[in-house]
């Protein structure tokens, strides 16, 4: 946690008045009495009301309380709200917050469903309880996700040529339709021209 405290306190240092703006917002609707610090009773309260239910209990607030005050000061609620923003992952066996390499869900994470990850450690000692049993590490899934996606690049592109390709067919029947128009307008007017001369060969003879 120290890393993420120092992170956190780094992104809210170099951060723009708007984004200051925002974190100085999101303490104080916690702070709900206004005292400057977080209570156990306000972080729990604003975190279920949040449905932040993953980071809403005891050993997640005193995971957060480096100080060992018992409430949470400004930097500590900002490393809460830059793992929130961040969109850090909690281990769904003991409830910690992910650092590097974790396992995740692959049933879960194909079916868009609410991801379920796990530290190395509840993932080695199974020290869960879920109803799938195919996990991957967040690298790998991160590395199948890139070529599925180059894959899809591919398709993309091909479709783009086919229909480059059909839109180019088009043209080629458009001006071969244009061709066989004017082909006919000149065969209407031979007609009429052959027509006029018959008339006047007649006018001539009678």
């Amino acid at each position: 946690m120290d890393d993420l405290h120092k992170i956190a306190r780094a992104y809210h240092t170099t951060a723009n008045e708007e984004s200051k703006l925002q974190g100085k917002i999101f303490f104080e609707r916690m702070d709900h009495d206004g005292s400057g610090g977080i209570t156990i009773q306000e972080y729990l309260a604003y975190m279920k009301r949040k449905r932040y239910t993953k980071m809403a209990n005891r050993p997640f607030f005193d995971y957060l309380n480096k100080s060992r005050t018992g409430k949470l000061d400004f930097m500590e609620v900002m490393t809460l709200f830059y793992i929130i923003k961040s969109g850090r992952k909690i281990c769904d066996g003991c409830g910690g917050l992910l650092k590097g390499t974790f396992f995740s869900c692959t049933d879960c994470f194909a079916n868009d469903d609410e991801s379920f990850n796990l530290c190395s450690k509840c993932f080695t000692e199974r020290k869960y309880v879920h109803p799938h049993k195919h996990f991957l590490d967040n690298y790998i899934i991160l590395e199948s996700m890139k070529v599925k996606l180059e894959e899809k690049e591919k398709k993309i592109r091909k479709m783009e040529e086919k229909i480059k390709q059909m839109e180019e067919n088009e043209k080629k029947i458009r001006k071969m339709e244009e061709k066989i128009k004017q082909m006919e307008e000149n065969e209407k007017k031979k007609g009429k021209k052959v027509e006029e001369k018959e008339k006047k060969i007649k006018k001539m003879v009678s």
